[in-house]
């Protein structure tokens, strides 16, 4: 229940944040800036209390969680950029939309809790482990992948708006944005040989806990915007939760099994992958793709339909690795 429980209440957070602009207590310019600070100032800390919180020690007795890890976040992109050259054909905001939330699913709010809950404290040892470059490299790709190769030319609006950079300037800006700078600067503090000052960190986790309510309510924000019926007459909106809830967790378990064919896995780790991936889309990505000047609204709508349907899929994909596994 506590999957349910989760997405019930992401989606209420969205649904506070479609109100407050619904009836203007947020005005129009309100959502890019409160995008700007959680990404510049939330993400920061978000990556850094991560990094200082790391217990380096278990990245080697987890070492097969972090490969695997790696090796599906690899699977899934690439499976998202076939799904759209072959079948969609598009190269666009969508697409590059489709291929960010493939890739990485609502690890901060919704994984640590389901699996504890599930696993209890093997769980979380695991997906901890499991997360690790997740949580590095979805601030690294993410905005990398949302800006590159895409036109900003609005016709139908009669905006303009200025191309995107090139691919070299699009990735240095990002490696010398804050939250990657974070990564570094956490490591190396982690070493230290003494604690950082408590009113600093607990500054910094302050921040942090607000990034995931916050995002839900400006992924709200930015669904209030435009007609809802407009986010359920998109098909590729619909097209991407399949993928994203069904196909997704499908490839993991086809992966998990297979890997299990040869090699032996515990499995609690072996359910913990596959109900990772069956995890909603991350409320985070509306923020990048506002940051960036990608399609903030449709990363939005993806946000918001992953999440509502999660409460049917996520139950079924757990009962289904059970009888598995």
């Amino acid at each position: 229940m506590t999957a349910v429980y989760l997405a019930i209440q992401m989606t209420l957070l969205m649904g506070v944040g479609f109100f407050a602009r619904k009836v203007k207590i947020v005005d129009a310019n309100f959502p890019k800036s409160l995008g700007n600070f959680l990404y510049h100032f939330g993400f920061t800390c978000v990556v850094f209390k991560a990094m200082v919180a790391s217990d380096l020690s278990s990245i080697g007795d987890m070492g097969i969680l972090v490969l695997i890890s790696l090796g599906t976040m690899g699977v899934m992109y690439l499976f998202a950029n076939l799904v759209n050259r072959l079948i969609l054909r598009k190269k666009d905001d969508m697409a590059n939309i489709s291929v960010v939330d493939l890739m990485f699913v609502n690890f901060t709010f919704m994984a640590f809790p389901i699996i504890e809950a599930l696993y209890g404290d093997k769980g979380s040892l695991y997906i901890a482990a499991y997360t690790i470059p997740v949580r590095i490299l979805f601030y690294v790709i993410s905005p990398i992948i949302l800006s590159i190769g895409i036109s900003r030319q609005k016709e139908t609006s009669g905006e303009v708006v200025k191309k995107p950079d090139s691919v070299g300037k699009s990735v240095l800006k990002v490696l010398l944005s804050a939250p990657v700078l974070a990564i570094p600067a956490g490591l190396a503090c982690s070493f230290l040989p003494f604690d950082l000052p408590d009113p600093l960190m607990k500054s910094v986790a302050a921040i942090a806990a607000v990034v995931t309510p916050m995002g839900m309510a400006l992924c709200g924000m930015r669904l209030a915007e435009v007609p809802i019926k407009e986010c359920i007459r998109n098909g590729r909106i619909w097209i991407l939760t399949f993928l994203r809830l069904i196909c997704a967790p499908a490839i993991a378990l086809g992966l998990m099994f297979l890997l299990t064919r040869f090699t032996t896995l515990d499995p609690v780790l072996v359910k913990m992958c596959v109900i990772y991936c069956a995890l909603p889309a991350a409320a985070s990505t509306t923020i990048i793709a506002m940051n960036v000047g990608s399609d903030s609204i449709k990363a939005a709508q993806s946000v918001f339909l992953t999440t509502a349907l999660s409460v049917v899929s996520l139950p079924l994909w757990v009962f289904l690795v059970e009888k598995i596994f």
